[in-house]
This record gives C-alpha cells, structure tokens and sequence, in this order.
C-alpha cells in the first residue's frame, strides 16, 4: 500500500516537472506568436500584457511581406544556408574519412588546427575578410557569404564526422577492400550509408547555425534585396522606435519556417535510412 501510494506521488511529480518543462520552453513561442498579432498600441502603452490578446490584427504581417520583403529574404537564406550545407557536408566527409581511417604524418597537428579554429570567434576576422571580398568585388553578393560561412561550417562538419566514422567498424571497410573495392569505393558503397544519421546530424547542426547567422551578414551585404531572414529585423528598427510587432511577426515566420525545414529533414533522412536498409543485403561484404 505504502509503495502504491509513493509510486503514484512519483508519477504526479513527474508529469508536473514535465509539464513545466513544456510550459517554459513552449511560452516563449506561444509570446511571440500572440504578440505578432497583437496592435502596436496595446504592445506600446499596456504596462502589463494579457496572456491572451485584447486586440488583433493582421498589419504586423503585411509589413512583413509587402514592406520588408520577407519572401525574398527567406529565399536568400534558403539559398546561401543550403549551398553552405551541401558543400561542407560533400568536402567535409571526405576530409573526415582521412583524419578516422588512415593514417599520415602529420595527422594529429592538422585534426588540432581545424578542432582550435572553432575557439576564434568570427568577429576577430571580419574586417580582413571585408576587405579580401571588397578587393574581389564579392560584396553584397551570395558568395561573400558563402565561403565565409564554408570557413565556419567546415571545421565543425570535419569534427562531428570524424568522431561519427571512428565509431564505425574497421572490418566492414576491410571487407569491402578484399572483395576488390578502392578506398574510395568503400567510402561510397560502405562508410557513407552506414553515416547516414550522422551526415543529417551535421547537416542540421550546420544550418541552424548558418540560417540563424547575423554578423557576418550585416557586415557583408548592405543592399536590400540580397538580405537575409535575420537581416529582416533591422527594417523594423529606426532612428524613432522600435516596431516589436513586426518583430514577432517576422520571429513568428521564422519558427514557421524552421519547423518545415526541420520536417523536410526529417522526412529525408527516414528515405534514405529506408533505402539504407533495402539495399544493405546487396553490398559487397
């Protein structure tokens, strides 16, 4: 009776810590949301908001899409974080297969130089990168954001994919080399749809940090029509005041669109794991 009574009082702890946890990473979301909907009179002039909208109205978004262009700027986001992401993944898996299947001098020393990149923060090389894209007249262009974002994706995809293919077995690979596969077929037919989860892994990792990205942003790329998502909110801010409601709309979009993004990554890695496993039989081990 005793234990029945303390199993229960664990299950209500429980699922009160749970829905707490829900309630504080979820009423963010839920604040923006609202407040994106909400008149820029009652943002302004309540001093405490309601949980639930007094006023409502649609300008917020309007601005957002008529004003601010945000289509154009979540297509150019879209653009810039995917050519980063394909690119660092297709280079980063082939630098990462070296540094956790072979071996060469100076293995060590080269894996401690792309690991100690990761501790330079970005801002302490914006101003030479400025100037190396002013000089090739890359700025306010896709590919000044490209390749400087290539220089922050790339040392993370080598990192993140090197420890992933340690843990796979060497004697696959050893297989695949008797039946008379190159190292770099045995790369291809082998390592790589075994990586998969690991590769999706990396892939988000890298495109929520790209996607999210501002400073490098808003130092590179002054016109208009090449901004990004997160270049959009400085529209809203002015020499007069700040417009929070189109803000929160422009947030509201965000969380929108990284939710469908992260469910076509979702759906895409379930695909290739599904071909993964009806073509495993057919390898050559």
């Amino acid at each position: 009776m005793r234990n029945t009574k303390q199993s229960k009082s664990y299950l209500i702890f429980k699922y009160a810590v749970y829905i707490g946890l829900i309630l504080f990473l979820t009423f963010p979301l839920y604040w923006i949301v609202s407040s994106s909907f909400r008149t820029r009179e009652e943002i302004m002039t309540s001093i405490r908001l309601s949980v639930i909208p007094k006023t409502f109205t649609l300008t917020h978004y309007r601005d957002a899409f008529i004003e601010v262009g945000l289509l154009q700027c979540f297509i150019n986001s879209l653009t810039i974080t995917t050519a980063t992401v394909l690119v660092s993944i297709a280079i980063g898996i082939l630098i990462a297969y070296a540094f956790s299947k072979l071996n060469f001098k100076g293995k060590r020393p080269l894996f401690a130089a792309v690991l100690l990149t990761q501790f330079i923060p970005v801002i302490a090389y914006i101003m030479p990168l400025y100037l190396i894209m002013s000089r090739l007249r890359l700025l306010n262009t896709y590919g000044s954001l490209v390749i400087t974002y290539l220089g922050i994706a790339f040392p993370v995809a080598v990192v993140l994919l090197s420890n992933y293919l340690k843990d796979i077995p060497v004697e696959l690979e050893e297989a695949a080399l008797i039946d008379g596969c190159t190292p770099l077929e045995a790369l291809v037919r082998i390592i790589l749809p075994i990586s998969v989860p690991g590769i999706v892994a990396t892939a988000i990792f890298i495109f929520i940090t790209i996607w999210q990205e501002y400073l490098v942003a808003v130092s590179f790329i002054s016109r208009e029509r090449a901004y990004t998502v997160s270049m959009a909110l400085t529209k809203f801010q002015g020499a007069y005041g700040t417009n929070w409601g189109g803000i929160m709309a422009i947030n509201a979009e965000r969380v929108r669109y990284t939710r469908v993004i992260g469910e076509l990554f979702s759906a895409l890695r379930k695909v290739v794991m599904r071909n993964v496993e009806s073509n495993f039989q057919k390898l050559p081990l």
